[in-house]
């Protein structure tokens, strides 16, 4: 059999395959697992052995996500905030924590509080909160997932905040490469005396559903300022890259098939093309607007 010969029978109805592609058969869903795993397995080998060549593209900066938070602020009537260097601090400590002990979560194993992490680096406060954030691959792109979040967008627009310290850290968490991005809130006593002639009692606000600390906090991460890396391909947009193609051959295939069947007015006891484009329609429309990012 020809390759020409082989690739008709495997892509288009004929009488080689019954009129039915072998690609749409149902033994050979095994082998499209099968292949996926070895790209898997291909992509975690090559990025392991060339980092630079292949692996997780991020550019996200304190400065910018700044910027961003700000702007939402603005935009909602609310005064900006102005970037604390011991928040910064408390948010560092955080990160390195969160690594060290390699959890992800607000909480921390020991069941700590992240206003451990603050009033330990020095700030203390009348109210405080914090945002977390990894797998992003841009400042916007993590300010944009925290606003389209309730709980987040409503910490990230508390009226009565003042100050805000970041941290954006790269490390191993839970067996993956990830970048984490810590935003920590508060105001001071004496913050909160300005604003209000009569302020509530200090104590603290806890805006997500969780937060985390540890007892002692760990020391400042290096390099928490910004992330930048630039691999020649990045890994998220290969992968996608891949079931998109994988996906529109097998919509070409069904395409084919059906115009196939309905010409020679082929008589099939099952099997839907129709349906099983519309769904693999859809999966790709999914998989586009999936984020691979997460909160806490």
């Amino acid at each position: 059999m020809s390759l020409v010969t082989g690739l008709r029978h495997f892509f288009i109805p004929h009488q080689t395959n019954n009129h039915r592609a072998k690609a749409l058969h149902i033994d050979s869903l095994l082998v499209y697992v099968l292949l996926f795993a070895l790209f898997n397995l291909g992509i975690r080998a090559m990025h392991k052995a060339a980092p630079d060549v292949l692996g997780y593209a991020t550019d996200i900066n304190v400065q910018q996500l700044l910027v961003d938070t700000n702007v939402q602020r603005q935009e909602a009537g609310l005064g900006p905030l102005t970037l604390n260097e011991t928040l910064s601090v408390a948010a560092a400590n955080k990160a390195a924590d969160m690594f060290s002990k390699d959890y992800w979560a607000h909480n921390s194993p020991t069941g700590t509080t992240p206003w451990d992490f603050i009033t330990g680096a020095g700030y203390h406060y009348s109210v405080a909160g914090e945002n977390l954030a990894k797998n992003f691959s841009d400042s916007q792109g993590v300010v944009d997932a925290w606003m389209a979040s309730p709980s987040h967008r409503e910490n990230l627009l508390k009226s009565n905040y003042r100050d805000i310290g970041f941290a954006v850290v790269n490390g191993t968490l839970n067996g993956e490469e990830t970048t984490l991005v810590v935003q920590m809130f508060g105001t001071t006593p004496a913050e909160l005396a300005e604003a209000a002639p009569t302020p509530a009692p200090p104590k603290p606000v806890v805006i997500p559903a969780e937060a985390a600390s540890a007892n002692a906090p760990a020391p400042a991460v290096n390099g928490s300022q910004s992330v930048k890396t630039q691999p020649l391909f990045n890994i998220p947009t290969v992968s996608r890259d891949a079931v998109f193609a994988f996906l529109g051959i097998l919509i070409g295939v069904l395409l084919v098939d059906a115009w196939v069947a309905s010409r020679h007015h082929v008589v099939r006891v099952a099997g839907h093309n129709i349906a099983h484009i519309l769904f693999l329609s859809a999966l790709c429309i999914l998989i586009f607007g999936v984020s691979r990012g997460s909160l806490l």
